[in-house]
């Protein structure tokens, strides 16, 4: 069974990713990095027990930047393990955000920027000056452009 520290209360839980039972505590987000950091996949039982102390007590959790990378490559989050979006999907995003809106583009990034950082970027790399183009056009008709 696993065991986890609840980031919030310190209390324990089954898993990272659960709802703590005590103050109803889900992480996510960058969050989650955290939640899986004080889980037992990372630390061992007394470490765990100390963690769960320190939180209790009030003391402020500051993991390091090469810990919350090591738990992104655990949970899979990290760009290494996204390929991003395949040309045909690039194109497909693109045509839609030119003939279309390119707030999917953005809806995109939005949603994919925690999970698929990679496709995330390409999204907004894609959808920017698809917008800027359609907003430019747009302009220079009003003003009379045509």
């Amino acid at each position: 069974m696993s065991r986890a520290v609840c980031l919030r209360c310190g209390a324990e839980k089954g898993a990272y990713d659960r709802i703590c039972p005590a103050c109803g505590h889900r992480p996510d987000g960058e969050g989650l990095l955290v939640a899986w950091l004080l889980s037992d996949d990372h630390l061992g039982g007394d470490a765990l027990d100390t963690a769960a102390e320190r939180i209790r007590g009030g003391m402020p959790l500051r993991p390091s930047e090469a810990m919350l990378q090591r738990a992104r490559r655990a949970l899979g989050l990290d760009a290494t393990r996204d390929p991003g979006l395949p040309w045909p999907q690039r194109a497909a995003l693109l045509v839609i955000s030119l003939v279309l809106t390119p707030l999917v583009g953005l809806t995109c990034w939005f949603w994919w920027r925690g999970t698929r950082p990679r496709s995330a970027t390409q999204a907004f790399w894609l959808s920017v000056p698809a917008g800027v183009l359609v907003w430019g056009g747009v302009i220079w008709i009003r003003l009379g452009g045509l």
